[in-house]
């Protein structure tokens, strides 16, 4: 008879998903050395190999993997009967896990804030990432709420679209394509193009509408990076017009007029099709989309 416990499950849960011991002793507030221990046990009671170590490099077994997904399964049922008991004794309190896109981050901050002095004893855990890491957080129902840019078509996602997303071209002020009324792709593409990272969702949509390959050496994983590589005269830009407001203001750097731009797409507030939404995600994915105005003031 295989026996294992919660912490047991909890740490290997956490090893897997974290990719890592360190990281996992962090989130579970354990020492390193008790998460091996728990691992080393439960691999003792099942009688198999749960994970390879490859240097720093930690992936589960074929048993691992089997026993991964019921982890997934059976604290998401331990924490939901938690957050379920904790707001039936206390409607006004319960705990929030927000995952959203970079883009995404100034906006969602002032909405919590908002949300925040309504339902002063609630507590979340907003963690700002890339697409890849929101795909893969979606695909696991690992947190209650994304807030991404266009969500994929193929996978169960619940989705609702609550303010428009412009995507604009951004310059230098003293960049000489901002004397054209209007410049063409053909010309953009000749200029040094300043973008994300490959599988961003901003880059995926500029390249599907405008055409435009970006084949410049200059990739930046953040907006403020691509804000401050545009202000530093590296090339033209590509943003959210939310994450720009202040600069455009200020005139320190100008936006671009050109062909199919802006882009407009949707913010969408999602979560897994198969998600029991907690009472105090319910009234926040209300909140958001109540305090979406659809259109950039």
């Amino acid at each position: 008879m295989i026996n294992y416990t919660l912490k047991q499950l909890y740490s290997f849960e956490a090893v897997v998903r974290l990719k890592g011991f360190t990281k996992a002793s962090k989130e579970l507030n354990i020492t390193q050395p008790a998460v091996y221990m728990q691992i080393q046990q439960l691999k003792k009671n099942i009688g198999s190999d749960l994970v390879k170590i490859n240097g720093k490099t930690i992936t589960p077994t074929h048993i691992g993997k089997k026993l991964y997904q019921t982890c997934i399964e059976v604290i998401a049922k331990l924490e939901k009967t938690r957050l379920d008991i904790e707001q039936t004794l206390d409607p006004e309190a319960g705990h929030l896990q927000i995952a959203v896109a970079t883009t995404t981050n100034s906006f969602v901050s002032r909405v919590l804030a908002k949300f925040k002095k309504q339902y002063p004893k609630m507590t979340f855990f907003l963690e700002v990432t890339n697409r890849k890491s929101l795909l893969e957080k979606l695909s696991n129902n690992e947190t209650d709420l994304v807030i991404m840019g266009e969500p994929p078509a193929d996978m169960p996602l619940i989705t609702k679209p609550f303010m428009e997303n412009p995507l604009i071209a951004i310059a230098h002020p003293n960049h000489p394509l901002l004397n054209n009324k209007n410049n063409s792709i053909e010309t953009l593409n000749k200029e040094t193009l300043i973008t994300r990272e490959e599988g961003s969702g901003t880059r995926i949509t500029i390249e599907r509408i405008t055409g435009m390959h970006f084949n410049s050496d200059i990739e930046i994983n953040s907006n403020e990076a691509i804000i401050e590589a545009v202000q530093a005269g590296l090339g033209i830009g590509f943003v959210s017009k939310h994450t720009v407001k202040l600069e455009l203001q200020t005139g320190i750097i100008k936006q671009l007029q050109a062909d199919k731009f802006p882009i407009t797409r949707h913010w969408y507030v999602v979560h897994h099709a198969k998600s029991q939404l907690s009472p105090i995600a319910i009234r926040f994915k209300k909140f958001i989309i109540e305090n979406g105005d659809l259109k950039l003031s």
